[in-house]
């Protein structure tokens, strides 16, 4: 079942740098974080991880603005995502203190 689906939702390399970019495993960790604060951004999970398909990366991305973050996710498999908070760039660290935060 699990093949199933992501056979059906699997992106190649080119499409994934495309439209996920970062890497997949900050972004997917990102989306654990926001649903331990109780905003889901991902309808999907296979083995606890989760399955960001395009419109879920658009959602995590707005979620990330609606927090005082713009995340930028386009560097690819290899490259770190990169998180900004008032423009400037911060670390991933920093930019999760400033949400978390928003929660006490």
């Amino acid at each position: 079942m699990a093949n199933d689906i992501l056979k059906d939702e699997q992106l190649t390399d080119a499409q994934l740098n495309d439209v996920a970019g970062g890497t997949y495993v900050q972004s997917a960790s990102d989306a654990l974080k926001f649903k331990d604060l109780g905003i889901k951004v991902y309808d999907t999970e296979i083995a606890g991880v989760p399955v960001l398909m395009h419109d879920q990366f658009v959602k995590l991305r707005e979620t990330f603005q609606k927090y005082g973050v713009t995340v930028e996710d386009h560097g690819g498999l290899i490259d770190d995502n990169k998180y900004f908070v008032n423009g400037k760039q911060v670390t991933r660290d920093d930019a999760w203190k400033h949400i978390t935060a928003q929660f006490k």
